[in-house]
């Protein structure tokens, strides 16, 4: 066995033991090479010289792939990333796993990293079934599996677990709103403030609105979507016609995944139950726009997820992200 920098011509390798090891055991989705490397391959963030294949003559038994985020290059407190490491199974328990984060952490050292992390960020993640729910999927695994054999490994070679992502999941072909939502949105409308669909010729006060939630990725969302030819439609709770609340752009994925960007209400109206209302709305007008079921995930502590669970969806499983600071 020998263990080298893998290169494009590996790429065919790569998938196939994934495809072979690793989805063959129906959690994860398969790939195909063009997958792999519209992901993974060509994104800004991905080079070779953190891909590393264990080889028994040509043939690839195992790889590790870490990441170094080029905007954090320069910061030694930014973490580098490990992004998957997979050994076919006849070549398990000989070592062969150890080696490979091994290399992936001298990678991280030799780029000035003080730390790395076992955790994904999109779009250079996995994506993966919902358990029990033939198609139903989610596109990024934001961590390791808790209590799976890859966290057990990662735990017994200096990984703590930092934090936790419930992936939550919910049918909507009988999902309805129930009437505790239909009395918050009833009595708020008596004050002017209602959910809708955004209208650019009724409701007004987007730059406030950034200003105001201070959330530069929520705006990235809604500016991308605007700038579209013809934007999807999203919800905005509008008191009087200025926007106060967003939900991201409805659209559906091949699955029939209906998309979820998040959701954001302004400090002036909270406390109205408006954060349950409009999630509520949200999982409706996805049903009425054609989708079949709805995936996230958020923070272990991240109180939203009362808000979730309240419009009855249930967590499928727990994501560990795992860092490791370098003596």
């Amino acid at each position: 066995m020998n263990i080298r920098n893998c290169n494009l011509q590996d790429v065919e390798q790569i998938v196939n033991l994934w495809n072979e090891d690793v989805a063959s055991e129906g959690y994860f989705k398969p790939m195909t090479v063009e997958h792999f490397t519209k992901v993974f391959v060509n994104d800004t963030d991905f080079s070779f010289d953190g891909v590393f294949g264990a080889f028994d003559e040509d043939k690839l038994i195992g790889y590790a792939m870490g990441f170094i985020r080029k905007q954090t290059l320069s910061n030694e407190n930014s973490p580098a990333y490990l992004n998957a490491f997979i050994v076919k199974k006849d070549y398990r328990k000989q070592g062969i796993g150890d080696a490979l984060v091994k290399k992936i952490e001298e990678f991280a050292k030799s780029k000035g990293k003080k730390s790395i992390m076992a955790a994904s960020y999109l779009p250079l993640c996995y994506s993966w079934y919902i358990p029990n729910y033939p198609g139903h999927d989610h596109p990024c695994a934001p961590g390791i599996r808790v209590n799976s054999e890859e966290y057990l490994f990662l735990l017994h070679r200096g990984y703590a677990a930092v934090g936790f992502e419930d992936a939550f999941h919910l049918p909507l072909s009988d999902y309805e709103i129930s009437p505790s939502i239909q009395e918050i949105l009833e009595r708020n409308k008596e004050d002017g403030i209602e959910i809708e669909f955004y209208d650019a010729n009724k409701h007004y006060g987007l730059q406030e609105f950034y200003d105001d939630i201070n959330a530069i990725d929520f705006e990235k969302c809604i500016r991308a979507n605007l700038a579209l030819e013809k934007p999807n439609p999203f919800l905005v709770v509008s008191e009087h016609g200025k926007i106060k609340g967003w939900t991201g752009a409805l659209w559906n994925e091949n699955s029939g995944r209906g998309h979820f960007d998040g959701i954001i209400i302004s400090e002036s109206v909270r406390g109205r139950g408006l954060g349950k209302a409009l999630f509520s709305m949200l999982a409706y007008r996805s049903k009425q726009n054609g989708a079949k079921f709805m995936t996230f995930y958020t923070g272990l502590n991240n109180h939203a997820r009362y808000i979730y669970m309240g419009a009855g969806f249930k967590i499928v499983q727990t994501y560990a992200l795992m860092k490791k600071v370098f003596k």
